[in-house]
């Protein structure tokens, strides 16, 4: 890819979201700091918009600006980072008004922000409600529009608010280009986007290359804990054939979740057959990957309605050759192919899983096959050079 630039000046582009990493160990949305700064070394000036976190003011995160917007006192700005906005503005009550807050404020915030510097793309990350902001910057500059959608942020219009479905859609056909990290993301906006979908999925935030991939005896989880991780099922699963194979189970990361899944790993029994890790070094999480035996992956939807749109950590696993097992839903389709890198199971099936997860343990062809297969989609299929190199020639495109 050849460093980009447009009659010597170097393209301006916002990228807007919901939060942002406010230190270098902070674990939000690793994948999108990759993709910044991937983009930067080709030449793209990005710069970040986002909320702050109880008056965290404008900072520089590994050289990208990012300018956070004020939305209400100090004390309360935690509608996001610590949890999804999503789940708290379903808890109503005061996050419903800190809502109503953020959205003004934001509006406010980049109408301003827009007005001093001049942007030629501002990207709109989960367009449900941000879409807002980017018709605020269209108004006040001359600025194109990108939208890009995860899949949260649609179930969650269709399934709380369809009665603004409607506005939604005349509201994201202004954008210039609307993008999807997935095939089944892509599917659920059939109705709503007018215009042509991209699909520009993410990739691996870790590096697969270094030091020898080695099977310890383990199945590895990565992941927030949340609802829509399944990790319950996983461990019911676990629990009915952990006599019948010798693997542990690992499950990486933290979140709401942790204590009961937790709970219900000691009140089965399991004891150090599980080990809770929660959020681990870079490092440690390579060693992790290079070590596993296979990955699980057991995606649930959730009471709001949210499942993986495309699972990252997913790919991550498969990048070192190892194989997954996964459920049939959201974005996860996109990436495992049943019975060629992985095997799919139906969502929420304890048993089902039970008998994927003994079949990979202890069919030693099937896991040989599995990994070859992992290893070669991935580095086709989710290469960050390929997936860069396409988002910056939509960007010339619409310069």
């Amino acid at each position: 890819m050849e460093y980009c630039e447009v009659e010597d000046k170097k393209i301006k582009v916002l990228f807007v979201t919901t939060a942002f990493p406010r230190h270098r160990d902070d674990v939000i949305t690793p994948w999108m700091i990759e993709l910044i700064e991937r983009l930067m070394k080709y030449g793209i000036d990005i710069s970040v918009f986002t909320s702050s976190y109880m008056g965290l003011k404008n900072q520089i995160y590994n050289g990208i600006p990012v300018f956070r917007f004020r939305y209400f006192f100090k004390k309360y700005e935690r509608l996001t980072h610590e949890e999804t906005a999503v789940d708290r503005f379903s808890r109503g009550g005061f996050n419903v008004l800190l809502s109503l807050f953020y959205i003004i404020s934001g509006m406010i915030a980049i109408a301003r922000l827009l007005r001093a510097r001049k942007f030629d793309i501002v990207h709109i990350n989960w367009p449900f409600p941000h879409i807002l902001f980017g018709i605020m910057a269209k108004a006040v500059s001359r600025c194109k529009i990108f939208a890009t959608f995860y899949g949260l942020e649609i179930r969650w219009l269709k399934k709380k608010f369809p009665s603004f479905i409607k506005s939604f859609s005349w509201l994201i056909n202004r954008a210039d280009v609307i993008t999807a990290i997935s095939n089944h993301t892509a599917s659920e906006l059939k109705g709503i986007v007018k215009k042509g979908i991209t699909i520009i999925p993410f990739s691996i935030t870790v590096d697969a290359q270094s030091g020898a991939v080695t099977d310890e005896n383990f199945i590895l989880f990565v992941g927030r804990h949340v609802e829509r991780k399944g990790v319950n099922v996983l461990i019911e699963a676990f629990r009915k054939i952990h006599t019948e194979i010798p693997h542990n189970l690992v499950i990486v990361g933290d979140g709401p979740e942790r204590k009961k899944w937790e709970k219900m790993s000691q009140d089965y029994g399991l004891g150090e057959r599980v080990k809770f890790t929660g959020w681990v070094s870079k490092e440690d999480l390579h060693n992790y990957y290079k070590t596993c035996s296979f990955f699980v992956l057991p995606a649930i939807y959730d009471k709001h309605g949210d499942t993986e749109g495309l699972g990252v950590v997913m790919i991550e696993a498969m990048s070192y050759s190892k194989p997954v097992i996964a459920s049939n839903v959201g974005g996860i389709t996109d990436v495992v192919i049943n019975g060629h890198n992985g095997i799919l199971v139906k969502d929420n099936d304890s048993q089902e899983l039970a008998r994927a997860i003994k079949e990979l343990a202890c069919d030693k062809e099937l896991y040989r096959r599995l990994s070859f297969n992992a290893k070669k989609d991935i580095d086709e299929r989710f290469n960050w050079d390929k997936i860069v190199s396409k988002l910056i020639e939509l960007y010339e495109a619409n310069h």
